[in-house]
């Protein structure tokens, strides 16, 4: 008798151990379920670059990038071509992704159009504004010739810090408040080695060396003739 109450007791504990087992485990499977995996944000970029509380002279030109630069020369200043794959054309919409087509910005555009040129060049990253010596060059040429639209109608501290953001891109803009007289001093180039001067009395010792030699051969030739 005891040995049967035994085994039921033992029965019945194991259905209660496998009953609760089931019950946490379909809970875990449940949960596990319903967890979905994080989205991935998606960038626009488009967007202006994001404000900081006490912006420097470079944080003043990125946002003056991002207005009047960016359209042409891309979120990260690699500008575009008309290649089929450019990255930076295809964030727009397609009817604006060939505007160079159009009437408003072709070869001939129509009143108070502009022509839209085909390449724009790189203006961040690395090997970029080669052609330019100094900061003050840069500063010299995005003054005349740019915005492309609109040449010359910023403000000269305007120009000034979309200046100071290029020299921190190029890694020569050490936070102070840039003046055009500071700018031939932030070089994107080394100064070029000098050549080496010419010795002062080259063309002498040539010559005192070609008249050694037509007298040792003269004496030569004598000397044979004897």
């Amino acid at each position: 008798m005891n040995f049967s109450r035994i085994v039921r007791a033992g029965i019945w504990w194991g259905v209660m151990f496998t009953a609760v087992s089931l019950l946490f485990l379909s809970a875990s499977l449940t949960n596990a379920q319903t967890i979905e995996p994080e989205a991935t944000p998606t960038v626009d970029r488009l967007a202006a670059p994001p404000t900081v509380p006490s912006p420097t002279q470079a944080d003043d030109g990125a946002q003056l990038f991002w207005l009047h630069c960016q359209p042409c020369h891309g979120d990260k200043g690699q500008g575009f071509s008309d290649a089929p794959d450019d990255d930076w054309r295809a964030q727009y919409p397609m009817e604006d992704q060939f505007c160079w087509n159009s009437g408003c910005h072709g070869p001939r555009p129509y009143e108070n159009g502009f022509t839209i040129p085909r390449k724009v060049p790189a203006v961040l990253g690395d090997n970029t504004l080669a052609r330019f010596a100094t900061m003050a060059e840069v500063h010299t040429y995005i003054s005349v010739n740019m915005p492309h639209q609109w040449p010359g109608i910023l403000e000269d501290e305007e120009y000034l810090a979309i200046t100071a953001f290029f020299a921190h891109d190029q890694g020569v803009w050490q936070g102070q408040q840039l003046t055009e007289e500071e700018l031939a001093d932030l070089r994107l180039r080394p100064l070029p080695t000098p050549a080496a001067p010419t010795a002062t009395f080259t063309w002498l010792y040539l010559g005192i060396g070609l008249f050694l030699i037509l007298l040792l051969g003269g004496f030569l030739w004598r000397q044979r003739n004897r």
